[in-house]
C-alpha cells in the first residue's frame, strides 16, 4: 500500500479515513492540523506535526495525502490547503467509499472525497477537491465546480450546474437545469427552483442573502 497524509482532524476525517481504510489502497501514516491538536489521535492514527510539516513528509518519500478539513461554509480554507499539498509535490487522489456508486462515465478531477452510498450518475462532471456527501445523489448531466460540498442526503437533478465554493445543504434539492453560481449557499432543506447568481444564500425557496465576499 501507499502511504498518505491526511490534513485536518475533525469530524470529516472520521468518515473519509473509514472509506480509505475500506478501499485498502493507502496506508494512513496520521494527521496535520494546527499545533494545539499535537498528540491527539483518532484511533491508531495521531496528529504528527502542523500544516509547516507538509514539505518534510513529502522529502521523507510520502507522496499521497488529502484534505480531510470539510467544508465549514468557506470552500477557501480548503482550496489554499490544497494549493499548499500541490506546492509541495503532493499527488491528492480520490477516495471514493466502497458503498458509492459512480457511473463509468463520470469526470472526476482530484481530491474528491465521495462519501457512503452517495450516486454519480453517467455524464456528470465534478472538480477538484469537492465534496459528494453520504447519500448524495448527482444526476446524469450535472456539473458540480472545484472546492464544493453536496452535503448528506442532497439531491441535484438531472443538468444542474453548480459552481465553485458552493454548499449545498442536507436534504436539499435542486429541480433539474438549474444553475447555481460560485460561492453560494444552499440551506439545509432548501427547494431550488430557480437559478441562483454569485454569492447567494438560499433557505427554503426564497434567496434571502446576498454573501457579497463569498464562501
Amino acid at each position: 500500500m501507499e502511504d498518505i497524509l491526511l490534513v485536518g482532524l475533525g469530524g470529516h476525517a472520521h468518515s473519509v479515513a473509514d472509506s480509505i481504510e475500506q478501499g485498502g489502497k493507502y496506508n494512513i501514516i496520521g494527521f496535520l492540523d494546527k499545533e494545539e491538536m499535537l498528540g491527539k489521535r483518532f484511533r491508531d492514527y495521531r496528529v504528527l506535526g502542523t500544516d509547516d510539516a507538509m514539505e518534510r513528509y513529502y522529502a521523507d518519500g510520502v507522496r499521497n495525502a488529502f484534505v480531510t478539513i470539510g467544508f465549514l461554509g468557506y470552500g477557501s480554507v480548503r482550496e489554499r490547503l490544497y494549493n499548499r499539498l500541490k506546492e509541495a509535490g503532493y499527488t491528492l487522489p480520490d477516495i471514493i467509499d466502497g458503498t458509492a456508486v459512480v457511473s463509468d462515465h463520470v469526470k472526476l478531477a482530484e481530491g474528491i472525497f465521495v462519501g457512503r452510498k452517495a450516486v454519480l450518475n453517467a455524464g456528470a462532471e465534478i472538480g477538484k477537491m469537492s465534496i459528494i456527501n453520504t447519500g448524495a445523489i448527482v444526476e446524469h448531466d450535472c456539473m458540480v465546480g472545484a472546492f464544493t460540498h453536496i452535503a448528506v442526503g442532497s439531491v441535484l437533478c438531472g443538468g444542474v450546474s453548480v459552481g465553485s465554493r458552493t454548499l449545498v445543504g442536507a436534504n436539499a434539492v435542486v429541480i433539474q437545469e438549474r444553475r447555481i453560481g460560485n460561492h453560494c449557499i444552499v440551506g439545509a432543506g432548501s427547494v431550488v427552483r430557480k437559478d441562483m447568481e454569485d454569492n447567494r444564500m438560499m433557505l427554503g425557496n426564497e434567496i434571502v442573502k446576498n454573501l457579497r465576499g463569498g464562501v
